[in-house]
């Protein structure tokens, strides 16, 4: 979230779908005044209008529009999902895979016995 300044008010959610669903978030809303100088040199006041800032762009189907429409203040600090290469990927599915292997090694070695037991 950033915050940023613009000329005129701003809705709280802006999407545009089009290749891509982007959004566009504007809350907390702050009149400002700045002095801006024109054309001649002199200093105009210039009344502009501060907001807590946030840009979204995400493939379409990513995000739950209707959800950012409704909660805006959620996605404030969403950040896009990192997308994992395939050998983090298979290190985490073969980390999982020992974990599993090992669980079902004690179920068979430890608890079974116990309950044939009975």
């Amino acid at each position: 979230m950033t915050k940023s300044r613009f000329m005129e008010k701003q809705p709280s959610v802006k999407v545009v779908e089009k290749d891509k669903v982007y959004v566009y978030i504007c809350l907390n809303e702050k009149e400002v005044t700045e002095d801006h100088i024109n054309s001649e040199e002199s200093a105009e006041p210039v009344t502009m209008y501060e907001y807590d800032y946030k840009e979204i762009i995400e493939d379409i189907g990513v995000l739950d529009v209707d959800d950012v429409k409704a909660n805006p203040d959620k996605y404030l600090n969403y950040e896009k999902a990192v997308v994992k290469t395939d050998k983090e990927r298979i290190a985490e599915l073969e980390a999982m895979n020992a974990e599993l292997s090992t669980t079902v090694d004690s179920i068979l070695t430890d608890v079974l016995p116990t309950l044939m037991s009975v």
